[in-house]
């Protein structure tokens, strides 16, 4: 298995159906109440959106892949008295291929029986090939390649710590330019995190209007390219937090908040308060040296304080509406990093695109929980979706099918590099046990998060002294499960196979972004991730889906959506528990060093 997009291998003449419309002759009495497609054992049912009527269709993403010679489609209609009648359709696929038509640029098939009409909208290959499983990550990533942030502030404000801490890169200077030879132009992309891109500008000083004539000319080109790749997605212009007696907004500053909306559009804007610990500093030793104050007496007057310095003057500049929080880059201040990158990507999304917000979520490496949101977010686009009944695997092997998800999941947690996650060697750890649920099971009865610490201690403790490796059986040559070699059939194994590799893979991505904070992992930092999630909740996991699925599926239900996402989310790391967490681990194991697989 390689690291490209899945793939099945079909015939040289195949086809895939990408949307249905049913139609009944308008003199026709009768309502159409659904319709089914079958390729051989598989079924596809076709259900009005909202009442029944003369009309019925569907769109299918991705495209259903058509590889056996015959396809029928029943249509069920309710005709007078309420009586039942059913039309079947049997397609023959060389009949399709050679009697297609063009309209408006789509291929359509177009069959008539019993004043029912069925157009088919169909992509075919007549050439020797193979039919792809389009990962859904890539798809964004195509649209919105890198998340692209303007940055505006003097040197000296914090710009470049603030950028190291949200993206988890070595190192950036934003201000490395002379007074009024502010490049703006240039791209920053950090070889290590290259799911961004900065621009950097210098503040608006008062009296110089050329720094604001060329931050106004550079975003009013941005707004103008087409593709949303190219546009700036979010400003964020940071202000050092003044003394008392000191002054927020120079002239140049207020003009930029006044016309932001004639120059920004619909851009998001962040004011970022920067240095907010050294505020808090000065505040608690001005009370220390008072004495007039409880902890609680304290905490109102910060607020007021921070109030009367910061956010007044901002909105009686700005408005009520303007965006603004409060950050430190030092330790203890993590939240306040979460909060501007959790508000950068609420309003990217409201105001700019879902890819774009998405791609911040990928390129951020503060926030495990956005991490999570984004994961299932993908997943909900299509894999994830009605995987009970779904086409979307039809012609497809399971590995195949779980390649493609594999990808979706690995590519919003953004590690570096992302080889190793991508490699055979660890698509194979995921595999080996996915059937079984009496797996052994040390890690005590807590949170998830505590269970998986507790695990990762003893490991860790086991590893302490002398290098040694981590002893995860692989296979020589990776030889997989045999069933990951099966063609994918609408099974009840199928569906517990596909859920419980979801939630599997989540969890090892939340254990790994505990142990690696700056996203830089190794093999064996993976297979300490592995062996952890496998001692604390992979048993749970595994007996949960199996008896999901059998309960369910008995009764004809489709619930795995809405069962995957309630387990990972019981089974999540909580973003404000993180740094606890990673503090409780406290090892000193070089998680870098390298080992083979």
């Amino acid at each position: 298995m390689s690291e490209n997009t899945p793939t099945a291998v079909v015939s040289s003449v195949h086809f895939h159906i990408s949307g249905i419309v049913i139609h009944l002759d308008d003199a026709s009495k009768k309502k159409i109440d659904f319709a089914e497609l079958k390729l051989d054992s598989q079924r596809q049912e076709i259900r009005h959106s909202s009442e029944q009527g003369k009309d019925l269709s569907a769109k299918f993403d991705p495209a259903i892949a058509v590889t056996t010679e015959q396809v029928s489609l029943s249509v069920h209609t309710t005709g007078g008295f309420l009586r039942k009648t059913t039309v079947r359709f049997s397609l023959n696929r060389s009949d399709i291929l050679s009697n297609t038509v063009d309209h408006d640029g789509q291929r359509e098939y177009m069959a008539t029986k019993e004043k029912i009409t069925v157009v088919i909208a169909i992509s075919s290959t007549t050439t020797v090939g193979t039919g792809q499983l389009q990962s859904t990550s890539s798809d964004i990533l195509q649209i919105c390649p890198r998340f692209r942030l303007l940055v505006i502030g003097k040197t000296g404000v914090g710009k470049s710590s603030l950028i190291q801490q949200a993206f988890k890169i070595n190192g950036v200077h934003v201000s490395e330019h002379s007074r009024g030879k502010a490049d703006i132009d240039k791209e920053f992309i950090a070889p290590e995190n290259e799911r961004f891109v900065l621009h950097d500008s210098q503040g608006f000083e008062a009296g110089d209007r050329s720094i604001f004539a060329i931050a106004k000319d550079f975003i009013d080109r941005r707004r103008k390219m087409p593709r949303l790749q190219d546009k700036i997605h979010a400003v964020w212009l940071c202000l050092s937090i003044p003394h008392a007696d000191g002054r927020l907004l120079e002239s140049g500053v207020v003009e930029f908040l006044k016309l932001r909306k004639e120059i920004l559009g619909n851009i998001p804007i962040i004011v970022v308060f920067t240095k907010h610990d050294v505020f808090v500093d000065k505040m608690e030793l001005d009370a220390d040296e008072s004495g007039e104050y409880d902890e609680a007496a304290l905490e109102a007057l910060k607020t007021a304080t921070l109030d009367k310095l910061c956010i007044q003057p901002l909105k009686k500049v700005a408005g009520r509406d303007i965006l603004h929080t409060t950050v430190s880059t030092n330790e203890g201040y993590e939240s306040t990093i979460r909060q501007l990158i959790d508000l950068t990507t609420t309003n990217v999304e409201k105001f700019v695109a879902s890819e774009a917000a998405l791609t911040m979520m990928i390129a951020q490496r503060v926030d495990i929980s956005l991490k999570v949101k984004a994961s299932i977010a993908i997943g909900k686009k299509r894999y994830w979706r009605g995987l009970g009944s779904s086409m979307n695997f039809i012609g497809f092997t399971m590995l195949d099918c779980l390649s493609v998800i594999h990808k979706d999941i690995i590519d919003v947690w953004n590690f570096n590099p992302h080889c190793h996650l991508a490699s055979d060697q660890f698509k194979h750890l995921m595999l080996k046990d996915l059937d079984k649920a009496d797996l052994p099971h040390t890690a005590e009865a807590f949170a998830f998060g505590l269970s998986v610490v507790s695990t990762l201690t003893a490991i860790l403790t086991t590893l302490a002294g002398p290098f040694l490796p981590i002893i995860v059986p692989i296979a020589t040559g990776v030889v997989l499960v045999k069933w990951a070699y099966d063609t994918y059939q609408r099974t009840n194994i199928a569906l517990q196979r596909i859920m419980t590799y979801i939630v599997d893979l989540t969890c090892v991505m939340q254990i790994l972004f505990l142990l690696a904070p700056t996203g830089s992992i190794s093999p064996r930092v993976i297979k300490i991730a592995f062996k952890a999630y496998e001692q604390a909740g992979k048993s749970n996991v595994h007996s949960e889906i199996q008896s999901h699925v059998s309960v369910t599926r008995s009764h004809g239900g489709d619930s795995a959506l809405d069962e995957i996402v309630r387990l990972i989310n019981n089974h999540s790391i909580k973003a404000e528990e993180v740094q606890y967490l990673r503090a409780k681990i406290g090892f000193p194991v070089d998680l870098q060093e390298d080992e083979e697989w």
